[in-house]
């Protein structure tokens, strides 16, 4: 394990010695799978685990002025007591790859739960492991689900953003420990940005088999694109989604503070819409 990541053949063995941890797919559509749907799905993709089914959908606050934030308190608690989700029981999301994974376990995160995980390499990874398995289940006997690091994980709002991005274009030397981090493709970057805000792409993060780069990989790609990562990252993307897989990272390379801007590049441009 790193961080919170959790590797297909650890999981495969947490599964095949019947451990007590909750395995929840994530999805991300306006369509709510029932039970049989989602018995479907694992019939379908050949997944012999017991599992449940998360719709991000689920735990974001209503779209208004903008998208896929996160969800209030109260709304994200009825969620959790409704579908029996509980602080002591290891929570272990997972999506086709990782993307959706991450914005689940960054939103447990923020409302205070501590032994949440990532399948690293999502479903994919875990159906080849599935089928290859030739792992011996003692080279995990010595491992456990501890409790996650103790970061800060914390939301910053739009005004927040808008006076470390003052700092960064006005080169003030009171913005230097500070670094907007777009995680968004080229593209959509370019298209706007925040003002001062750097990219690199969550697809840098990960290797071919959507896998997270080793810890040493992941240094060298923050040094080859000149990031010290002792400044204080504030992640954003389009509209904070992506940008928890860059926090996943910062967790591996033991970032004390896990930065988020919740709403992103889509709530920047509300509050200071680009010029026709």
């Amino acid at each position: 394990m790193r961080g919170s990541l959790i590797s297909a053949p650890y999981l495969h063995y947490l599964v095949k010695n019947k451990s007590k941890i909750k395995i929840v797919n994530v999805i991300m559509t306006d369509h709510h799978h029932n039970k049989e749907e989602n018995n479907k799905f694992l019939h379908a993709h050949r997944i012999t685990l017991d599992q449940s089914t998360l719709n991000l959908i689920d735990i974001t606050a209503t779209p208004v002025p903008v998208p896929r934030k996160l969800p209030t308190q109260k709304t994200f608690e009825k969620f959790i007591q409704e579908n029996q989700y509980d602080h002591l029981t290891p929570i272990v999301f997972f999506d086709e790859h990782i993307h959706f994974a991450a914005r689940a376990w960054y939103t447990f995160r923020y409302f205070g739960f501590k032994r949440v995980y990532v399948l690293d390499g999502g479903f994919n990874k875990w159906h080849h492991q599935h089928d290859t398995d030739k792992h011996e289940s003692k080279v995990f006997e010595d491992l456990n689900l501890q409790d996650q690091p103790k970061d800060q994980v914390t939301s910053l709002t739009t005004k927040d953003v808008q006076v470390i991005s003052y700092l960064k274009q006005h080169k003030d030397t009171k913005g230097d420990d500070w670094l907007l981090l777009d995680a968004r493709d080229p593209p959509r970057y370019k298209k706007g940005s925040i003002p001062g805000s750097y990219n690199l792409p969550y697809t840098e993060y990960l290797n071919d088999d959507h896998t997270m780069k080793s810890t040493e990989n992941l240094q060298k790609l923050y040094k080859s694109h000149q990031i010290d990562i002792t400044k204080k990252i504030v992640n954003t993307c389009q509209t904070g989604k992506l940008s928890c897989i860059a926090l996943l990272a910062q967790e591996i390379l033991k970032k004390k503070e896990l930065l988020l801007f919740d709403g992103s590049y889509e709530e920047w441009n509300h509050e200071h819409p680009i010029k026709q």
